[in-house]
This record gives structure tokens, sequence and C-alpha cells, in this order.
């Protein structure tokens, strides 16, 4: 009993008490709209952090009104068009910002790819300059490693009906010439293995831009620099320079006539291997120093793919720092799609992407949707 009485119903009687009641409202209700105005903040931030003040992307530009298709103007040039920063930082690979404003990007397929070689086949032949009948549409690639990554994403889109390939079957990892044809798309891809910038090179160009007689190219995308950066090739930026200068205009020149694209180099990831060692050959300053050559003419700088390069290094980096501590419980990362060992090769995840902004660039002018 004596317990009972202690736990008494009179002792433990509740009273409302209001003024708390209020003040604990009060409280809630300022906390959390502390926390709505810090998220709307960082995301207007987001938007607007870290670009030029024509490529920022203003809340005016981002509402549900659909963009316009991108057309026109240099897509490949980061200068004349950027991908769109979206507000946690990363970027859409669907859209472009300019100093006009947001466009929209398509994503091709095979069948597009194949009325845009069907167009551009149609209106080649039909421009005085480049009229060479009963050839095929040619596409060249010239150069390293970088640019044969290119060759096979560009192949990758091209569907197989009559294909015939030198040599055949094609090696992935060749340090030699490649060549692919189809009669039925009257289309040609070529890739010529040239990692070094030398003489030979810059002959093949000046021909191809002054010989009419010369097996021209409708669309040459050129890149050779990763090798001279290697010590066993010398690492010697001032003869690269030298020979630089001696290519540039040439490539002007040919641009007269064809479409020329010089692929800058990417960024690429700083540490490589499994022992997490610093990459004192081929590094991000190193690289930036060999971009910064100047072209001449109507030939075009690519380096507006450098963003996908780079959200696929973070990438690498998170899943480098996941497989560290266990973090992937049931299955590892996909590496069909990310080599993350390679510094110096981008995996396929960006450079599909980059492949897709290269067709949008020759061919949305050609498709009707």
């Amino acid at each position: 009993m004596d317990k009972l009485r202690y736990f008494s119903r009179k002792r433990f009687s509740v009273t409302p008490n209001w003024n708390v009641l209020l003040f604990g409202v009060f409280l809630f209700l300022s906390i959390l709209g502390v926390i709505i105005t810090t998220i709307f903040n960082r995301n207007h931030v987001g938007q607007t952090v870290d670009c030029d003040s024509s490529f920022c992307l203003h809340p005016q530009q981002s509402s549900g009104k659909e963009s316009p298709l991108c057309l026109g103007g240099n897509l490949l040039n980061k200068r004349e068009y950027r991908y769109v920063k979206e507000a946690r930082g990363s970027y859409d690979n669907s859209r472009l910002i300019s100093g006009m404003g947001l466009c929209q990007l398509l994503d091709y397929t095979s069948k597009q790819a194949v009325n845009c070689f069907d167009a551009l086949y149609s209106s080649l032949n039909l421009n005085p300059i480049n009229s060479r009948s009963n050839k095929n549409l040619h596409f060249a690639f010239v150069g390293d490693s970088r640019i044969r990554q290119q060759f096979f994403n560009l192949l990758k889109m091209i569907p197989n009906y009559d294909r015939k390939s030198e040599p055949n079957p094609l090696p992935s990892g060749h340090h030699g010439d490649m060549k692919v044809t189809s009669d039925i798309l009257r289309l040609r891809l070529s890739f010529q293995w040239r990692p070094i910038l030398n003489d030979a090179v810059i002959d093949t160009i000046r021909q191809w831009g002054t010989d009419d007689q010369s097996d021209r190219p409708h669309f040459i995308v050129i890149g050779i620099a990763v090798w001279h950066m290697l010590h066993s090739e010398g690492a010697n930026f001032k003869l690269y320079k030298e020979k630089f200068k001696k290519l540039a205009p040439f490539l002007g020149i040919l641009a007269n006539v064809s479409r020329v694209i010089w692929l800058n180099q990417f960024p690429i990831i700083e540490k490589y291997g499994n022992i997490d060692a610093m990459n004192t050959e081929i590094h991000s300053g190193k690289i930036h120093h060999y971009n910064e050559a100047e072209l001449s003419g109507n030939a075009i700088i690519w380096d507006s793919s450098n963003l996908l390069v780079e959200e696929y290094i973070r990438g690498c980096l998170l899943v480098s720092e996941r497989v560290q501590y266990e973090a992937y419980l049931f299955t590892l990362p996909d590496h069909s799609y990310t080599d993350c060992h390679d510094y110096t090769h981008p995996g396929y995840s960006a450079l599909s992407q980059a492949t897709q902004l290269l067709f949008n660039d020759i061919c949305n002018e050609y498709i009707h949707v």
C-alpha cells in the first residue's frame, strides 16, 4: 500500500502548460525555416558558381520549358558551349549552355546515325568543293591510342550490314593502321596510328589540304601529344611546339575543304595502379601545357568533353574509396565502363557521351525531330 500511495494519481496528474507547448511549436517552425532556407540557398549557389558569366545557368533559364535542339556554332568547343552544371555540382549530359541560352542534345541511336551518314553523303557530294562521286563518306582518325578510342567508339554506333575491316578482326590495342568500310552505308572509317607529330604527319595533312587528287577524308579527328610527354620519347615540349607550329597552318588549309577536329588532351587520373603512386610522366600540369597550342582558320578544337572526363575521374576516386572500405557488399563496379587503373585512357562511360556530342555537332542540322 505504501508503494501505491507513493505513486498516487494526484502526484502524477498532468496539467496542460500552454506556454511551454507554444514555445515548442515556435522552436520547431524556426528550425524548419532555417533548413528550408539553407537548402534553397545551396541550390541557388550551385546553379551559379564555378562558371563564366555567359555560361551560368540562372533560375529563370531552368523552367520546365523544353529547350531547342542544339544547332549551329561549335558544340565541341567549351569557349562556345558547355554542359549544364546542376545544383548538386554534376553536369547534365543532355543539355548545353552558351551565351545564347540552353539547348537540348539528342541521344543518337544507330538508326539516327545511319540517317545522318546518308544526309552527309548527299550534302558533301552536292558541294562543288567536295565533289567526289562514287566515293564513300570518309571519317579519318589520326593520332595515338586516345584517338584510337574515338575510332572504336564511333564504330560502336554503326550497324554491321556488310562491314569489311583490315585487319580482321580489329585488335583493340593495335599499334598500326586500321580500316572499316561498308558499301551499303557508303561509309569508310580509318585509323592512322601516328603517335608522334613528325614530318610525315605534316606532309600527309599538307597533301590532303592542297592536292585535290589525294584521298582526302571528309572528316578528320586528330590528336597527337601523349607520346611526346613520355621520357622514353624524349619528353621534349620545345620540339613538339616547333612541329605543331608547322602543322597548324596546313590544318587551317585542310579545314577549308574538310571538317577538321583537333582533340585536346583529356584530364588524367593523377594516381594509377594498385600502388597509389603519383604519375610523374603524364600529369595535369603537363597536359595543360600541351593543350595551349593554337590552331588557325576553321579547324576546331574539341575540349568541351573534358568535363565528362573530370566527372569520370571523380567517379574513379569514389569507386576506389568504396572498394577500400568494402562498401560494395554484393557486387563490384562494372569495369566494362570504368578502368580506373588506366590513368591515360578514360573509360567507356565518359567516352560514349563524348561520341554522342560528336554526333550532335555534325548531324543535328540534318535530323528532323
